[in-house]
């Protein structure tokens, strides 16, 4: 038996994190302390504190630990009557980005790209099998993601019985759908790259096919609406880019003229496709009844105008107090703010720090996706960056958020760059003939 070096110890750590977030299904039926996921995250952050300490001379550590710091100084002076639930989401959000940061980080500088790679192999084989069981638990329960998410507001106990058993199948959550939408482009890479992919032309097509399947199950439009734009960008390519903004422009041009009744009519045609009494059927129904009362943002008879309605309503809000948020030195009422907002994860961001505040958080998507570019061929960077903006656009128009999509940010997206490590040729040429080369493996 091989002794157990450093780096192996960090690569079994890193492995239990990802299992214990992107596989439900074994880590939801064990014990209690075993299971949870908080436990890993702390035996990983001591043993980098020990064994690895010059992590926290790393710039992106060191601006992720003074924005930590700045959070925890404005809550405690100046956005001191903020909400219990955005308080919450704020650390919790902290907490999720800096383990993402930190197990990529001691990849990057330990020059272990072969662990990396298996890694994230390993989270893709533990999302295709999350994928599986999403499948079967909506067809059990339709609503299962919706029920598990709602959880805490749920008083009855037999109904909290009925949640937590439907946990036990192991189906993806909120947060799992995030991470499951941001794949596509990077499989529509490897699909037109196939000399580099690990796997055959066919087993991406089986793949992607369960995954959108289970994002279908999980019923959150905003995924699949998300998944299918940034997937038809990747189809076009980065070579074709002019051509494709020709084509966006067309679009919206066609949109124009198309008369309304065509929209409803096709939504409506659609919605049949689904159960009665599924979320997407009523999504679809709520949209076009949406379009053909005129889109009034002020009309909240609809589930989409009641949305549309949320920007304005924190823009009222926002103005108050632009700079620093609208708890800033304020009362309990936050100049007004309603918690309603707070499904639109940009701009109650927005609204609740200020334009300082979203600043200083926007600089780590953005300072990470740019370091991390520079890292790859030009022919992996372009669908790396539509990926990772899948990610951060979804937060327009929904919650964004979780361990799953925040660890599919910052440590699957710029992993899977490394899959063809795990091939017996190490320098390999993608179809912009572009050499990939990699960094050394790790002693």
């Amino acid at each position: 038996m091989q002794p157990l070096t450093r780096q192996k110890y960090f690569y079994y750590i890193a492995f239990m994190l990802m299992a214990s977030t992107f596989l439900p299904l074994v880590f939801n039926n064990l014990p209690p302390i075993i299971r949870s996921h908080h436990l890993w995250t702390i035996i990983w952050v001591i043993s980098l504190l020990i064994f690895n300490p010059k992590i926290c001379l790393n710039k992106a550590i060191i601006y992720l630990l003074a924005y930590g710091l700045l959070l925890y100084l404005a809550t405690e002076t100046i956005w001191s009557n903020m909400d219990d639930w955005n308080y919450r989401r704020l650390f919790f959000e902290f907490y999720e980005i800096a383990i993402g940061v930190s197990v990529i980080i001691y990849f990057q500088q330990s020059n272990d790209y072969i662990g990396l790679a298996k890694i994230t192999k390993w989270s893709i084989v533990f999302l295709c099998i999350t994928a599986v069981m999403t499948i079967i638990s909506s067809a059990i329960d339709p609503l299962y993601a919706r029920n598990i998410t709602g959880l805490a507001t749920v008083t009855n106990e037999s109904e909290i019985e009925a949640i937590i058993n439907m946990e036990r199948y192991g189906g993806g959550t909120y947060s799992t759908a995030g991470a499951f939408m941001c794949l596509f482009p990077i499989f529509i890479y490897y699909y037109k790259n196939i000399k580099v992919s690990l796997i055959s032309k066919t087993q991406i097509i089986i793949i992607s096919v369960i995954i959108f399947i289970a994002l279908i199950g999980i019923q959150i439009f905003g995924n699949i609406l998300i998944a299918i734009i940034f997937s038809i960008i990747a189809l076009l390519g980065m070579k074709k880019i002019r051509q494709t903004s020709l084509a966006i422009f067309l679009f919206f041009l066609i949109i124009l003229i198309i008369p309304k009744e065509k929209y409803v009519n096709s939504l409506l045609s659609v919605s049949e496709y689904f159960d009665k009494d599924s979320e997407l059927n009523y999504k679809f129904r709520d949209l076009a009844i949406f379009i053909e009362t005129g889109a009034d943002i002020k009309d909240n008879s609809t589930g989409a105008g009641g949305r549309a309605e949320r920007y304005p309503m924190l823009m009222q809000t926002f103005i108050k107090k632009p700079l620093l948020g609208c708890f800033y030195f304020s009362d309990k009422s936050g100049n007004g703010y309603n918690a309603v907002g707070a499904h639109l994860h940009w701009m109650n961001k927005l609204t609740i720090t200020g334009i300082i505040g979203l600043i200083f958080f926007l600089l780590i998507p953005y300072n990470f996706i740019k370091s991390n570019s520079k890292r790859f061929s030009p022919g992996y960077k372009f669908y790396y960056i539509l990926a990772s903006l899948s990610i951060i656009s979804y937060g327009l128009i929904k919650q964004l958020g979780g361990r799953d999509t925040w660890y599919a940010f910052f440590i699957i997206l710029p992993g899977l760059y490394y899959l063809p490590l795990l091939k017996k040729e190490n320098k390999v040429k993608d179809s912009s003939g572009e050499i990939f080369t990699f960094h050394e493996k790790g002693k």
